[in-house]
């Protein structure tokens, strides 16, 4: 399933759409109708599994006065026609979405607050109080987005490469850096890490910045990315290569493949990734394989990134309230179970859900379920795309090539962010 990056980047013109005034819109969508078929929009990770489609089933059999209709959609092209959809009035009730979407979509006015829906809803103490921040933007309290599966990045390690040097397995950025020097041998082609600088090692640096003690944005949604913090942060990141040479050839330009294969194959001894190669590594690696939370500035108070695809209605729709009853129906412990554990599985959002023996009884598992309660989103604000998918890729191979420093590139990133 892919999985590999959170950040999946959208068509070149996506980010150029405006949508103008819903309330303007007229439309002959089922969206718009009070009658018929609940229409919901979503993607799938692997696009044979038929998990939503016997959820949706089973939804339908339990409820007499409406039916949910599924439209699936590819994730390279999703973001690009639900806002051309939304533009020319149409598009569906409600529709699987991105929390990083939130700030370009709330920004227009297309999609409606939860807040008094979930306010009478019984499941809402049963989601883990932390993540519905992840359906908020910056600077409101608003809910807009109903969580629904999260994932987050932990450290991956060879145990029996630690063992040998004498190491024990890293909490601190001081003890990756250490690692990574003496788990390093040009010679006999091991390195301690990959850095990661092509598509979706943006989010392998996300988590470095976070569990280093650096923000994006503030409480009220002003970017600090290029706070003195954040920049010595980054510039541990890039220490790695341009100081310590503890990266694989590759390593600046390299994406997801690439660092998997470096990890399987032995040519490196760290790799800070996800649950979504869990599988993968576990069948390749066996009891050499070590599963930790991400080493952070503070152990006790630990950082990472997190991302959550959860569930949204339109504000077009004329059907909110049956929208919310199919999306919080998503949300309840058995459809949960039966999503999270299917070939479309990341982590549950619910305490009942995360208590089932699948995600209670697997180490792994535990660890990156307990690393949500300190878990930081890429933000909700419109300039998030572009420094994800354009920016952040150029801006440190430049810095690895030391054509820039780690506080222009911050600078950068940041000016970018703040558009």
């Amino acid at each position: 399933m892919e999985r590999r990056t959170f950040l999946k980047a959208a068509a070149a013109g996506s980010l150029a759409l405006t949508l103008p005034s819903l309330a303007a819109c007229g439309s002959s969508s089922s969206a718009d109708q009070t009658g018929g078929d609940l229409e919901y929009w979503l993607w799938q990770d692997d696009a044979t599994d038929q998990t939503w489609q016997q959820l949706a089933d089973q939804f339908n059999g339990l409820n007499a006065g409406f039916k949910v209709n599924l439209q699936i959609i590819p994730l390279a092209q999703y973001q690009d026609k639900l806002l051309t959809a939304l533009s020319s009035g149409g598009g569906p009730d409600a529709c699987r979405f991105k929390d990083w979407w939130l700030g370009q979509f709330v920004g227009q006015n297309a999609i409606a607050s939860l807040d008094d829906m979930v306010s009478k809803w019984d499941g809402q103490e049963d989601v883990l109080a932390e993540l519905y921040a992840t359906g908020k933007v910056p600077g409101s309290d608003s809910l807009y987005m109903l969580p629904h599966q999260f994932v987050t990045l932990y450290m991956y390690y060879r145990k029996s490469f630690f063992k040998d040097a004498g190491l024990d397995a890293p909490r601190t950025h001081e003890d990756v850096l250490r690692a990574a020097e003496k788990l390093t041998d040009a010679s006999t082609g091991r390195f301690g890490i990959d850095v990661r600088g092509g598509a979706g090692g943006q989010d392998q640096w996300a988590a470095w910045m976070f569990s280093g003690g650096a923000r994006m944005v503030d409480e009220a949604g002003n970017v600090v990315l290029d706070d003195p913090t954040a920049i010595s942060v980054n510039q541990q990141y890039l220490d790695l290569q341009t100081k310590l040479n503890a990266a694989p050839p590759g390593s600046t330009t390299a994406a997801f493949a690439q660092v998997i294969a470096n990890f399987q194959g032995g040519q490196t001894g760290m790799l800070i990734h996800h649950t979504g190669s869990l599988s993968a590594l576990r069948s390749g690696l066996g009891d050499d394989l070590g599963v930790i939370p991400m080493p952070s500035k503070d152990p006790a108070a630990a950082r990472t990134l997190g991302s959550m695809s959860g569930n949204v209605v339109l504000q077009s729709s004329k059907k909110q309230q049956q929208a919310f009853e199919w999306i919080s129906w998503l949300a309840t412990k058995d459809p949960m179970v039966k999503i999270s554990t299917s070939k479309q599985g990341q982590l549950p959002v619910l305490k009942s859900a995360a208590e089932d023996p699948f995600f209670s009884g697997d180490e792994a598992y535990r660890v990156a379920i307990a690393a949500q309660a300190g878990a930081l989103s890429w933000p909700a604000v419109k300039g998030t795309a572009a420094v994800a998918n354009q920016t952040w890729s150029p801006a440190i191979q430049s810095a690895f090539l030391n054509q820039s420093t780690s506080e222009q590139m911050m600078k950068k990133l940041a000016e970018d962010l703040r558009r």
